[in-house]
């Protein structure tokens, strides 16, 4: 509960001034004030985003802390870490860069939009028009941005580029009536030719000439290297970004060297089970299991009903874990097939604020006979129960809190996000919920690949790795090739993000030891799950100070 009456105002003023510069943001929740916007990537645009962030932390920097408790230092710390991240991405131009991403730049916006936005009722259905309708402003700004790049030496590299040209090409493939800018739409024939027309006059088009112009502009000067150091400013552009999304300053030395011991380690638990299985080696216990058959689903049907399961075993348990569970558990949905080509294994979708959307939990079928089964009850437990969805949508119903803490945190505190996903996976061994030594198996081969994220990242953006040696290392850790690919080229496209994993897991179990050294006999796993996620995320110097460590 915020207390402080100058505290609470800026909250709030600051956080309605966010999703206006991030309309899509407010669609992404469930708040529809700016559904009928997209952002402004022009020179103004940024001006503006640049006076809101300066103001934010201006004026945060004028309030007294002295006498603050602690859910208001935390809104301050949140907001100060927003600020400071969004203005260095500002400073460093990372958005030439990003306007050429395949997993968040502006062609890819208009799949996201499908899966959040509603457009039931007349109101919704006019927004939605006019959000469709700002589509070619918002991609012609958008190559403008990308031309600047090409202008000033700074261009995603080639893998990057031709995958986001590759996505578009799908989506253009699929022409109107099969368009995901079609899905928000009911049954009604009105609505729906209306919609068609605007995607077929409008915002196809659009998506057309944006493709064009990173296939024949963007695309042969993109960088043959890989890192993001290779680029002017590149070094402080990484900088930023291990900021940015760790909320640390990090050596990227220091972070190589923990990600090989942690590796090392982690190596050592894979060779036990193995041996258990009556395998010499954790890749021989795989090659074993996969040509038996055993480790393959026949359908996606059968993939996505596999994660059901465990999303139901796993919420059935947690009240031994957990003293409070969301509201409702979540639902899993398989990534539709125009984007599963260069989506992650798994992620997920926050339910709503007013519950009328429920949490989501995607799952990738993509490339079916390579989709190890044994990793993913892993991942559902990472992603789902007990992972981001208790996180997240119990953050969303903590009552009294203002939005910017409920909904805007994870802006500033990846690393604690993705740290508890992780930290949810060794949790599940702990709850039972693995049904065999396979699926440990399984677990200990995704925690080896995060500390694989922290060797492959800064391997590449730091010390000049080749796209090969990051994709070996992450084969080494137990993922399969078509994974290793598709995660490689996502570390490349978004520098430090693979950094949040297990660097905010560390963090967790330095908390959770640090309860039991303190507690002694008196201390509850429960209770201890209870007090971190009772404080939502928050970026990893405000989760020091909150939990006693570091």
């Amino acid at each position: 509960m915020t207390e402080n009456p100058q505290v609470a105002e800026l909250a709030a003023r600051f956080w309605d001034e966010l999703l206006e510069l991030y309309p899509t943001v407010g669609t992404f929740i469930g708040d529809e004030r700016f559904d009928d916007r997209l952002p402004d990537p022009t020179e103004a645009g940024r001006a503006r985003e640049a006076t809101v962030l300066q103001g934010g932390l201006d004026t945060s920097a004028a309030i007294d802390r002295s006498d603050l408790d602690g859910d208001d230092q935390a809104t301050l710390d949140i907001l100060d870490a927003l600020c400071r991240r969004y203005l260095e991405k500002l400073h460093s131009r990372i958005d030439r860069l990003e306007v050429s991403n395949h997993l968040y730049g502006p062609g890819t916006l208009l799949g996201e939009l499908s899966a959040l936005q509603r457009a039931d009722t007349p109101e919704r259905l006019d927004r939605y028009e006019r959000r469709l309708r700002a589509f070619p402003t918002y991609l012609a700004a958008s190559e403008e941005v990308a031309r600047e790049g090409v202008a000033t030496g700074v261009v995603a590299p080639r893998v990057v580029v031709e995958r986001s040209v590759g996505q578009l090409d799908r989506i253009l493939a699929l022409g109107v009536d099969d368009s995901p800018g079609m899905t928000p739409l009911g049954g009604a024939t009105t609505d729906r030719e209306r919609i068609a027309d605007v995607l077929r006059d409008e915002v196809l088009p659009a998506h057309e000439r944006f493709r064009d112009v990173l296939r024949d502009e963007i695309l042969p000067h993109a960088t043959e290297s890989i890192a993001v150091s290779a680029l002017p400013g590149g070094d402080e552009m990484y900088a930023a970004e291990i900021l940015g999304w760790t909320s640390l300053s990090l050596d990227p030395r220091e972070v190589h060297r923990i990600g090989w011991e942690r590796f090392e380690s982690i190596q050592e638990e894979r060779r036990v089970v193995a041996s258990a299985l009556g395998f010499t080696s954790a890749a021989e216990a795989i090659a074993a299991h996969t040509a038996s058959g055993a480790n393959t689903a026949d359908t996606p049907e059968a993939l996505v009903a596999m994660a059901e399961d465990q999303v139901r075993r796993s919420w059935e348990c947690a009240p031994s874990f957990f003293g409070r569970l969301p509201s409702a558990n979540c639902e899993v949905r398989r990534v539709e097939e125009f984007r599963e080509a260069d989506s992650p294994f798994a992620f997920y979708n926050p339910p709503t604020e007013d519950g009328t959307r429920a949490g989501v939990y995607y799952i990738n079928a993509f490339d079916l006979h390579d989709r190890a089964l044994h990793h993913i009850a892993s991942v559902t437990y990472h992603e789902a129960n007990p992972g981001h969805h208790f996180q997240i949508a119990l953050e969303q119903e903590a009552e009294g809190r203002p939005p910017l803490r409920r909904f805007g945190a994870s802006g500033a505190a990846s690393s604690f996000a993705e740290g508890w996903g992780l930290y949810a996976e060794r949790l599940a061994d702990e709850m039972g919920l693995y049904l065999d030594e396979w699926e440990r198996l399984g677990m200990l081969d995704n925690q080896a690949h995060r500390a694989a994220r922290l060797i492959t990242d800064t391997g590449i953006h730091a010390f000049g790795w080749t796209r090969d040696r990051a994709i070996d290392v992450l084969e080494q850790a137990g993922q399969t090739h078509t994974d290793s690919v598709i995660e490689v080229d996502r570390y490349i496209g978004m520098p430090a993000q693979a950094l949040c994993y297990m660097i905010g897991m560390i963090e967790i179990e330095q908390a959770r030891d640090a309860a039991r050294s303190r507690e002694g006999d008196a201390f509850s796993v429960r209770d201890f799950h209870d007090r971190v996620l009772a404080q939502g995320q928050l970026p990893l110097p405000s989760f020091r100070r909150t939990f006693g460590i570091g």
